[in-house]
C-alpha cells in the first residue's frame, strides 16, 4: 500500500520514509538528477572524449573502407590482366600438345614432356 503525504507537509526526512519500491521514476528524471549530481565540468570533459571518440570511430572507418577500395581495385587492375594471359597461355600449350598427339601419336607428347 502506497503512502500518500500532501505535497504541503513533504520534508526531505519524509521522503526518506517512503520505500524505493513505491516511487516511480521515468528514466529521463533519473537521468535528470545525475546531471545535477554530476559536476557541469566533468560532464563538459565526458561529452568532449565521447565526441572526440566518436569523430575517431568514424574517421577510422572512413579510412579503411577506402583503404581497402584502392587496394582491392588496385590488385584487380595489376593482377587481373596478368591472369588472363597465364590461362591463355596455358590454353594454348594445352592445345598444341593435343595438335601434336592428334598428329605425331601417343609418343609424340610424351618425347615433348621429357
Amino acid at each position: 500500500m502506497a503512502v500518500v503525504i500532501p505535497a504541503a507537509n513533504r520534508t526531505r526526512d519524509e521522503w526518506d520514509e517512503i520505500p524505493d519500491e513505491e516511487l516511480e521514476e521515468t528514466l529521463m528524471e533519473r537521468l535528470e538528477g545525475l546531471a545535477e549530481a554530476v559536476p557541469e565540468s566533468l560532464r563538459n570533459a565526458v561529452t568532449t572524449t565521447a565526441s572526440c571518440a566518436n569523430t575517431f570511430v568514424w574517421g577510422t572507418l572512413s579510412f579503411t573502407r577506402s583503404a581497402v577500395w584502392v587496394v582491392a581495385t588496385t590488385s584487380l587492375v595489376m593482377f587481373l590482366p596478368y591472369i588472363i594471359e597465364k590461362e591463355r597461355s596455358d590454353l594454348e600449350k594445352t592445345q598444341m600438345a593435343q595438335q601434336r598427339q592428334m598428329l605425331l601419336g601417343p609418343a609424340a607428347s610424351q618425347m615433348q614432356k621429357k
